[in-house]
């Protein structure tokens, strides 16, 4: 038995969005998703040097920042069509595939330690986060998959679930589990692209494999507990005391309601909701922002810095709890972490974003505060830069969804989205300074006469 979502995305729509909203998708398209992988050619070169000596030094995450970019860089262009971005973007992706080993690996670490989790050697900053890396490239592959028809792109993805499952699937001795290659939030988070892959093409062990990562869940490896997400999530425990509280959890947690939908068990759902929930109530900021230091503190005022790639796993998760509710309370939420942080850390020219997006105080660039993820000739890369234009680019996610009876709208704002009833064609026109004032004009213009739901979201401050 499986279950569906409440709502979702339609596929087939397009956006015409003005006003501030515009104005940032033109400056960080024209600003940084354009000019970044020619001024940080580290982004793809490091998968090229992986086997070259002398070795490099990277942070354990270096393989993540191709795949956060592909992701941020596709979400937007949904938004914006812009042809310039979707020619760089194949180019982009045919590089990258072209730079995949035989076996399916696809990260930036040398042979003697791939997907082990251990570094190559002590001058490189701990274990690594080589699952982690794949699971961003598996996202990317296949939401350009979706976006372009790039049978290439999905072929690679699937070469590294393939990869992934060769060497983990049905393992359960100690030291040959997936949870043994250690930061467990972080590697464990492929679960969410296994189950996304797996409603693509449908290969049993995909699903297996992530069904085997809730288990392990609740094991142990080298860097202690793992976040045990489904059972503290059935137990009501609050996020924040969980054993992995970090911001990366949101990601293997997103991976729950997944199987939900592809199993129909409710315990999957009922942990997802409980931890989302429990983040509402505890460490969201009244900016939007998410986590203090990078973790849940259990205190929403807590004045560690609110990092932008919390921000952004923090949408991401919400999204999926909108389509799994269709609650507007979750809508409200969504909007007040896009609107706030998800404009305030980005530049006004697009250039960059910040790491620390606080409650009050100083915005400083990515590329000065967390400097120390920068190789020579890559000074704006780091998990920030990559990232950050993803809370923007997600608003194609969330702005206008379907239902069984016709359309949600959630996002109020200046212009016009088109999207499809059915097989005709409804365009949905917005006249309004929102949020600056609270009202606005919605024309509905369908291509032909046609009976549908429009469900028109209520803010709850209202």
């Amino acid at each position: 038995m499986t279950a569906k979502p409440v709502c979702t995305r339609p596929a087939r729509s397009t956006y015409n969005l003005s006003g501030f909203a515009s104005n940032y998708l033109a400056n960080v398209t024209e600003q940084w998703l354009k000019p970044a992988p020619a001024a940080n050619s580290a982004m793809l070169e490091i998968f090229r040097d992986r086997d070259r000596y002398p070795l490099r030094d990277m942070v354990p995450w270096s393989g993540e920042f191709a795949g956060k970019y592909l992701t941020s860089s596709v979400q937007i262009l949904r938004l914006t069509k812009d042809k310039v971005l979707r020619e760089q973007l194949k180019n982009f992706v045919a590089e990258f595939v072209s730079l995949q080993a035989t076996d399916g690996y696809l990260g930036p670490w040398p042979s003697n330690c791939r997907l082990t989790g251990k570094a190559p050697n002590s001058s490189l900053r701990g274990w690594t986060w080589d699952t982690w890396g794949h699971y961003h490239a598996m996202l990317g592959l296949i939401f350009w998959y979706e976006e372009s028809a790039d049978r290439k792109a999905l072929e690679c993805a699937i070469r590294i679930a393939n990869l992934i499952c060769r060497k983990f699937l049905g393992k359960k001795k100690r030291g040959q589990r997936l949870v043994d290659t250690g930061s467990s939030e972080m590697n464990l988070a492929v679960i969410h692209s296994l189950c996304l892959l797996y409603r693509k093409v449908q290969d049993r062990k995909y699903l297996t494999m992530a069904l085997q990562i809730v288990d392990e869940f609740g094991r142990k490896g080298p860097d202690g507990q793992a976040g045990d997400y489904l059972r503290t999530g059935l137990s009501g425990e609050e996020f924040y005391a969980t054993p992995k509280p970090r911001w990366e959890s949101l990601h293997p947690i997103m991976g729950l309601v997944e199987l939900y939908w592809l199993t129909g068990q409710k315990d999957f759902r009922t942990a997802f909701e409980h931890l989302w929930w429990s983040i509402v109530k505890t460490d969201r900021h009244n900016n939007g922002g998410f986590t203090s230091g990078e973790k849940a503190q259990g205190n929403p005022y807590h004045q560690g810095a609110i990092e932008t790639c919390c921000t952004v796993a923090w949408v991401s998760m919400s999204i999926e709890m909108l389509k799994l509710t269709a609650n507007s309370v979750v809508a409200d939420e969504i909007e007040l972490s896009t609107v706030n942080s998800g404009v305030g850390l980005h530049s006004n020219s697009g250039r960059w974003v910040t790491y620390n997006t606080p409650m009050d105080g100083v915005r400083n660039a990515s590329a000065h505060d967390i400097v120390f993820q920068a190789r020579a000739g890559s000074p704006e890369l780091n998990c920030c830069s990559v990232n950050g234009p993803r809370i923007l680019g997600m608003i194609s996610d969330w702005a206008i969804m379907k239902e069984r009876a016709g359309l949600v709208l959630n996002w109020y704002g200046p212009g016009s989205m088109v999207t499809r009833v059915g097989g005709t064609s409804v365009e949905l026109i917005q006249e309004t300074e929102y949020p600056r004032k609270n009202s606005t004009l919605i024309k509905v213009n369908p291509a032909q006469a046609v009976v549908f739901a429009l469900k028109c979201r209520i803010p709850y401050w209202s």
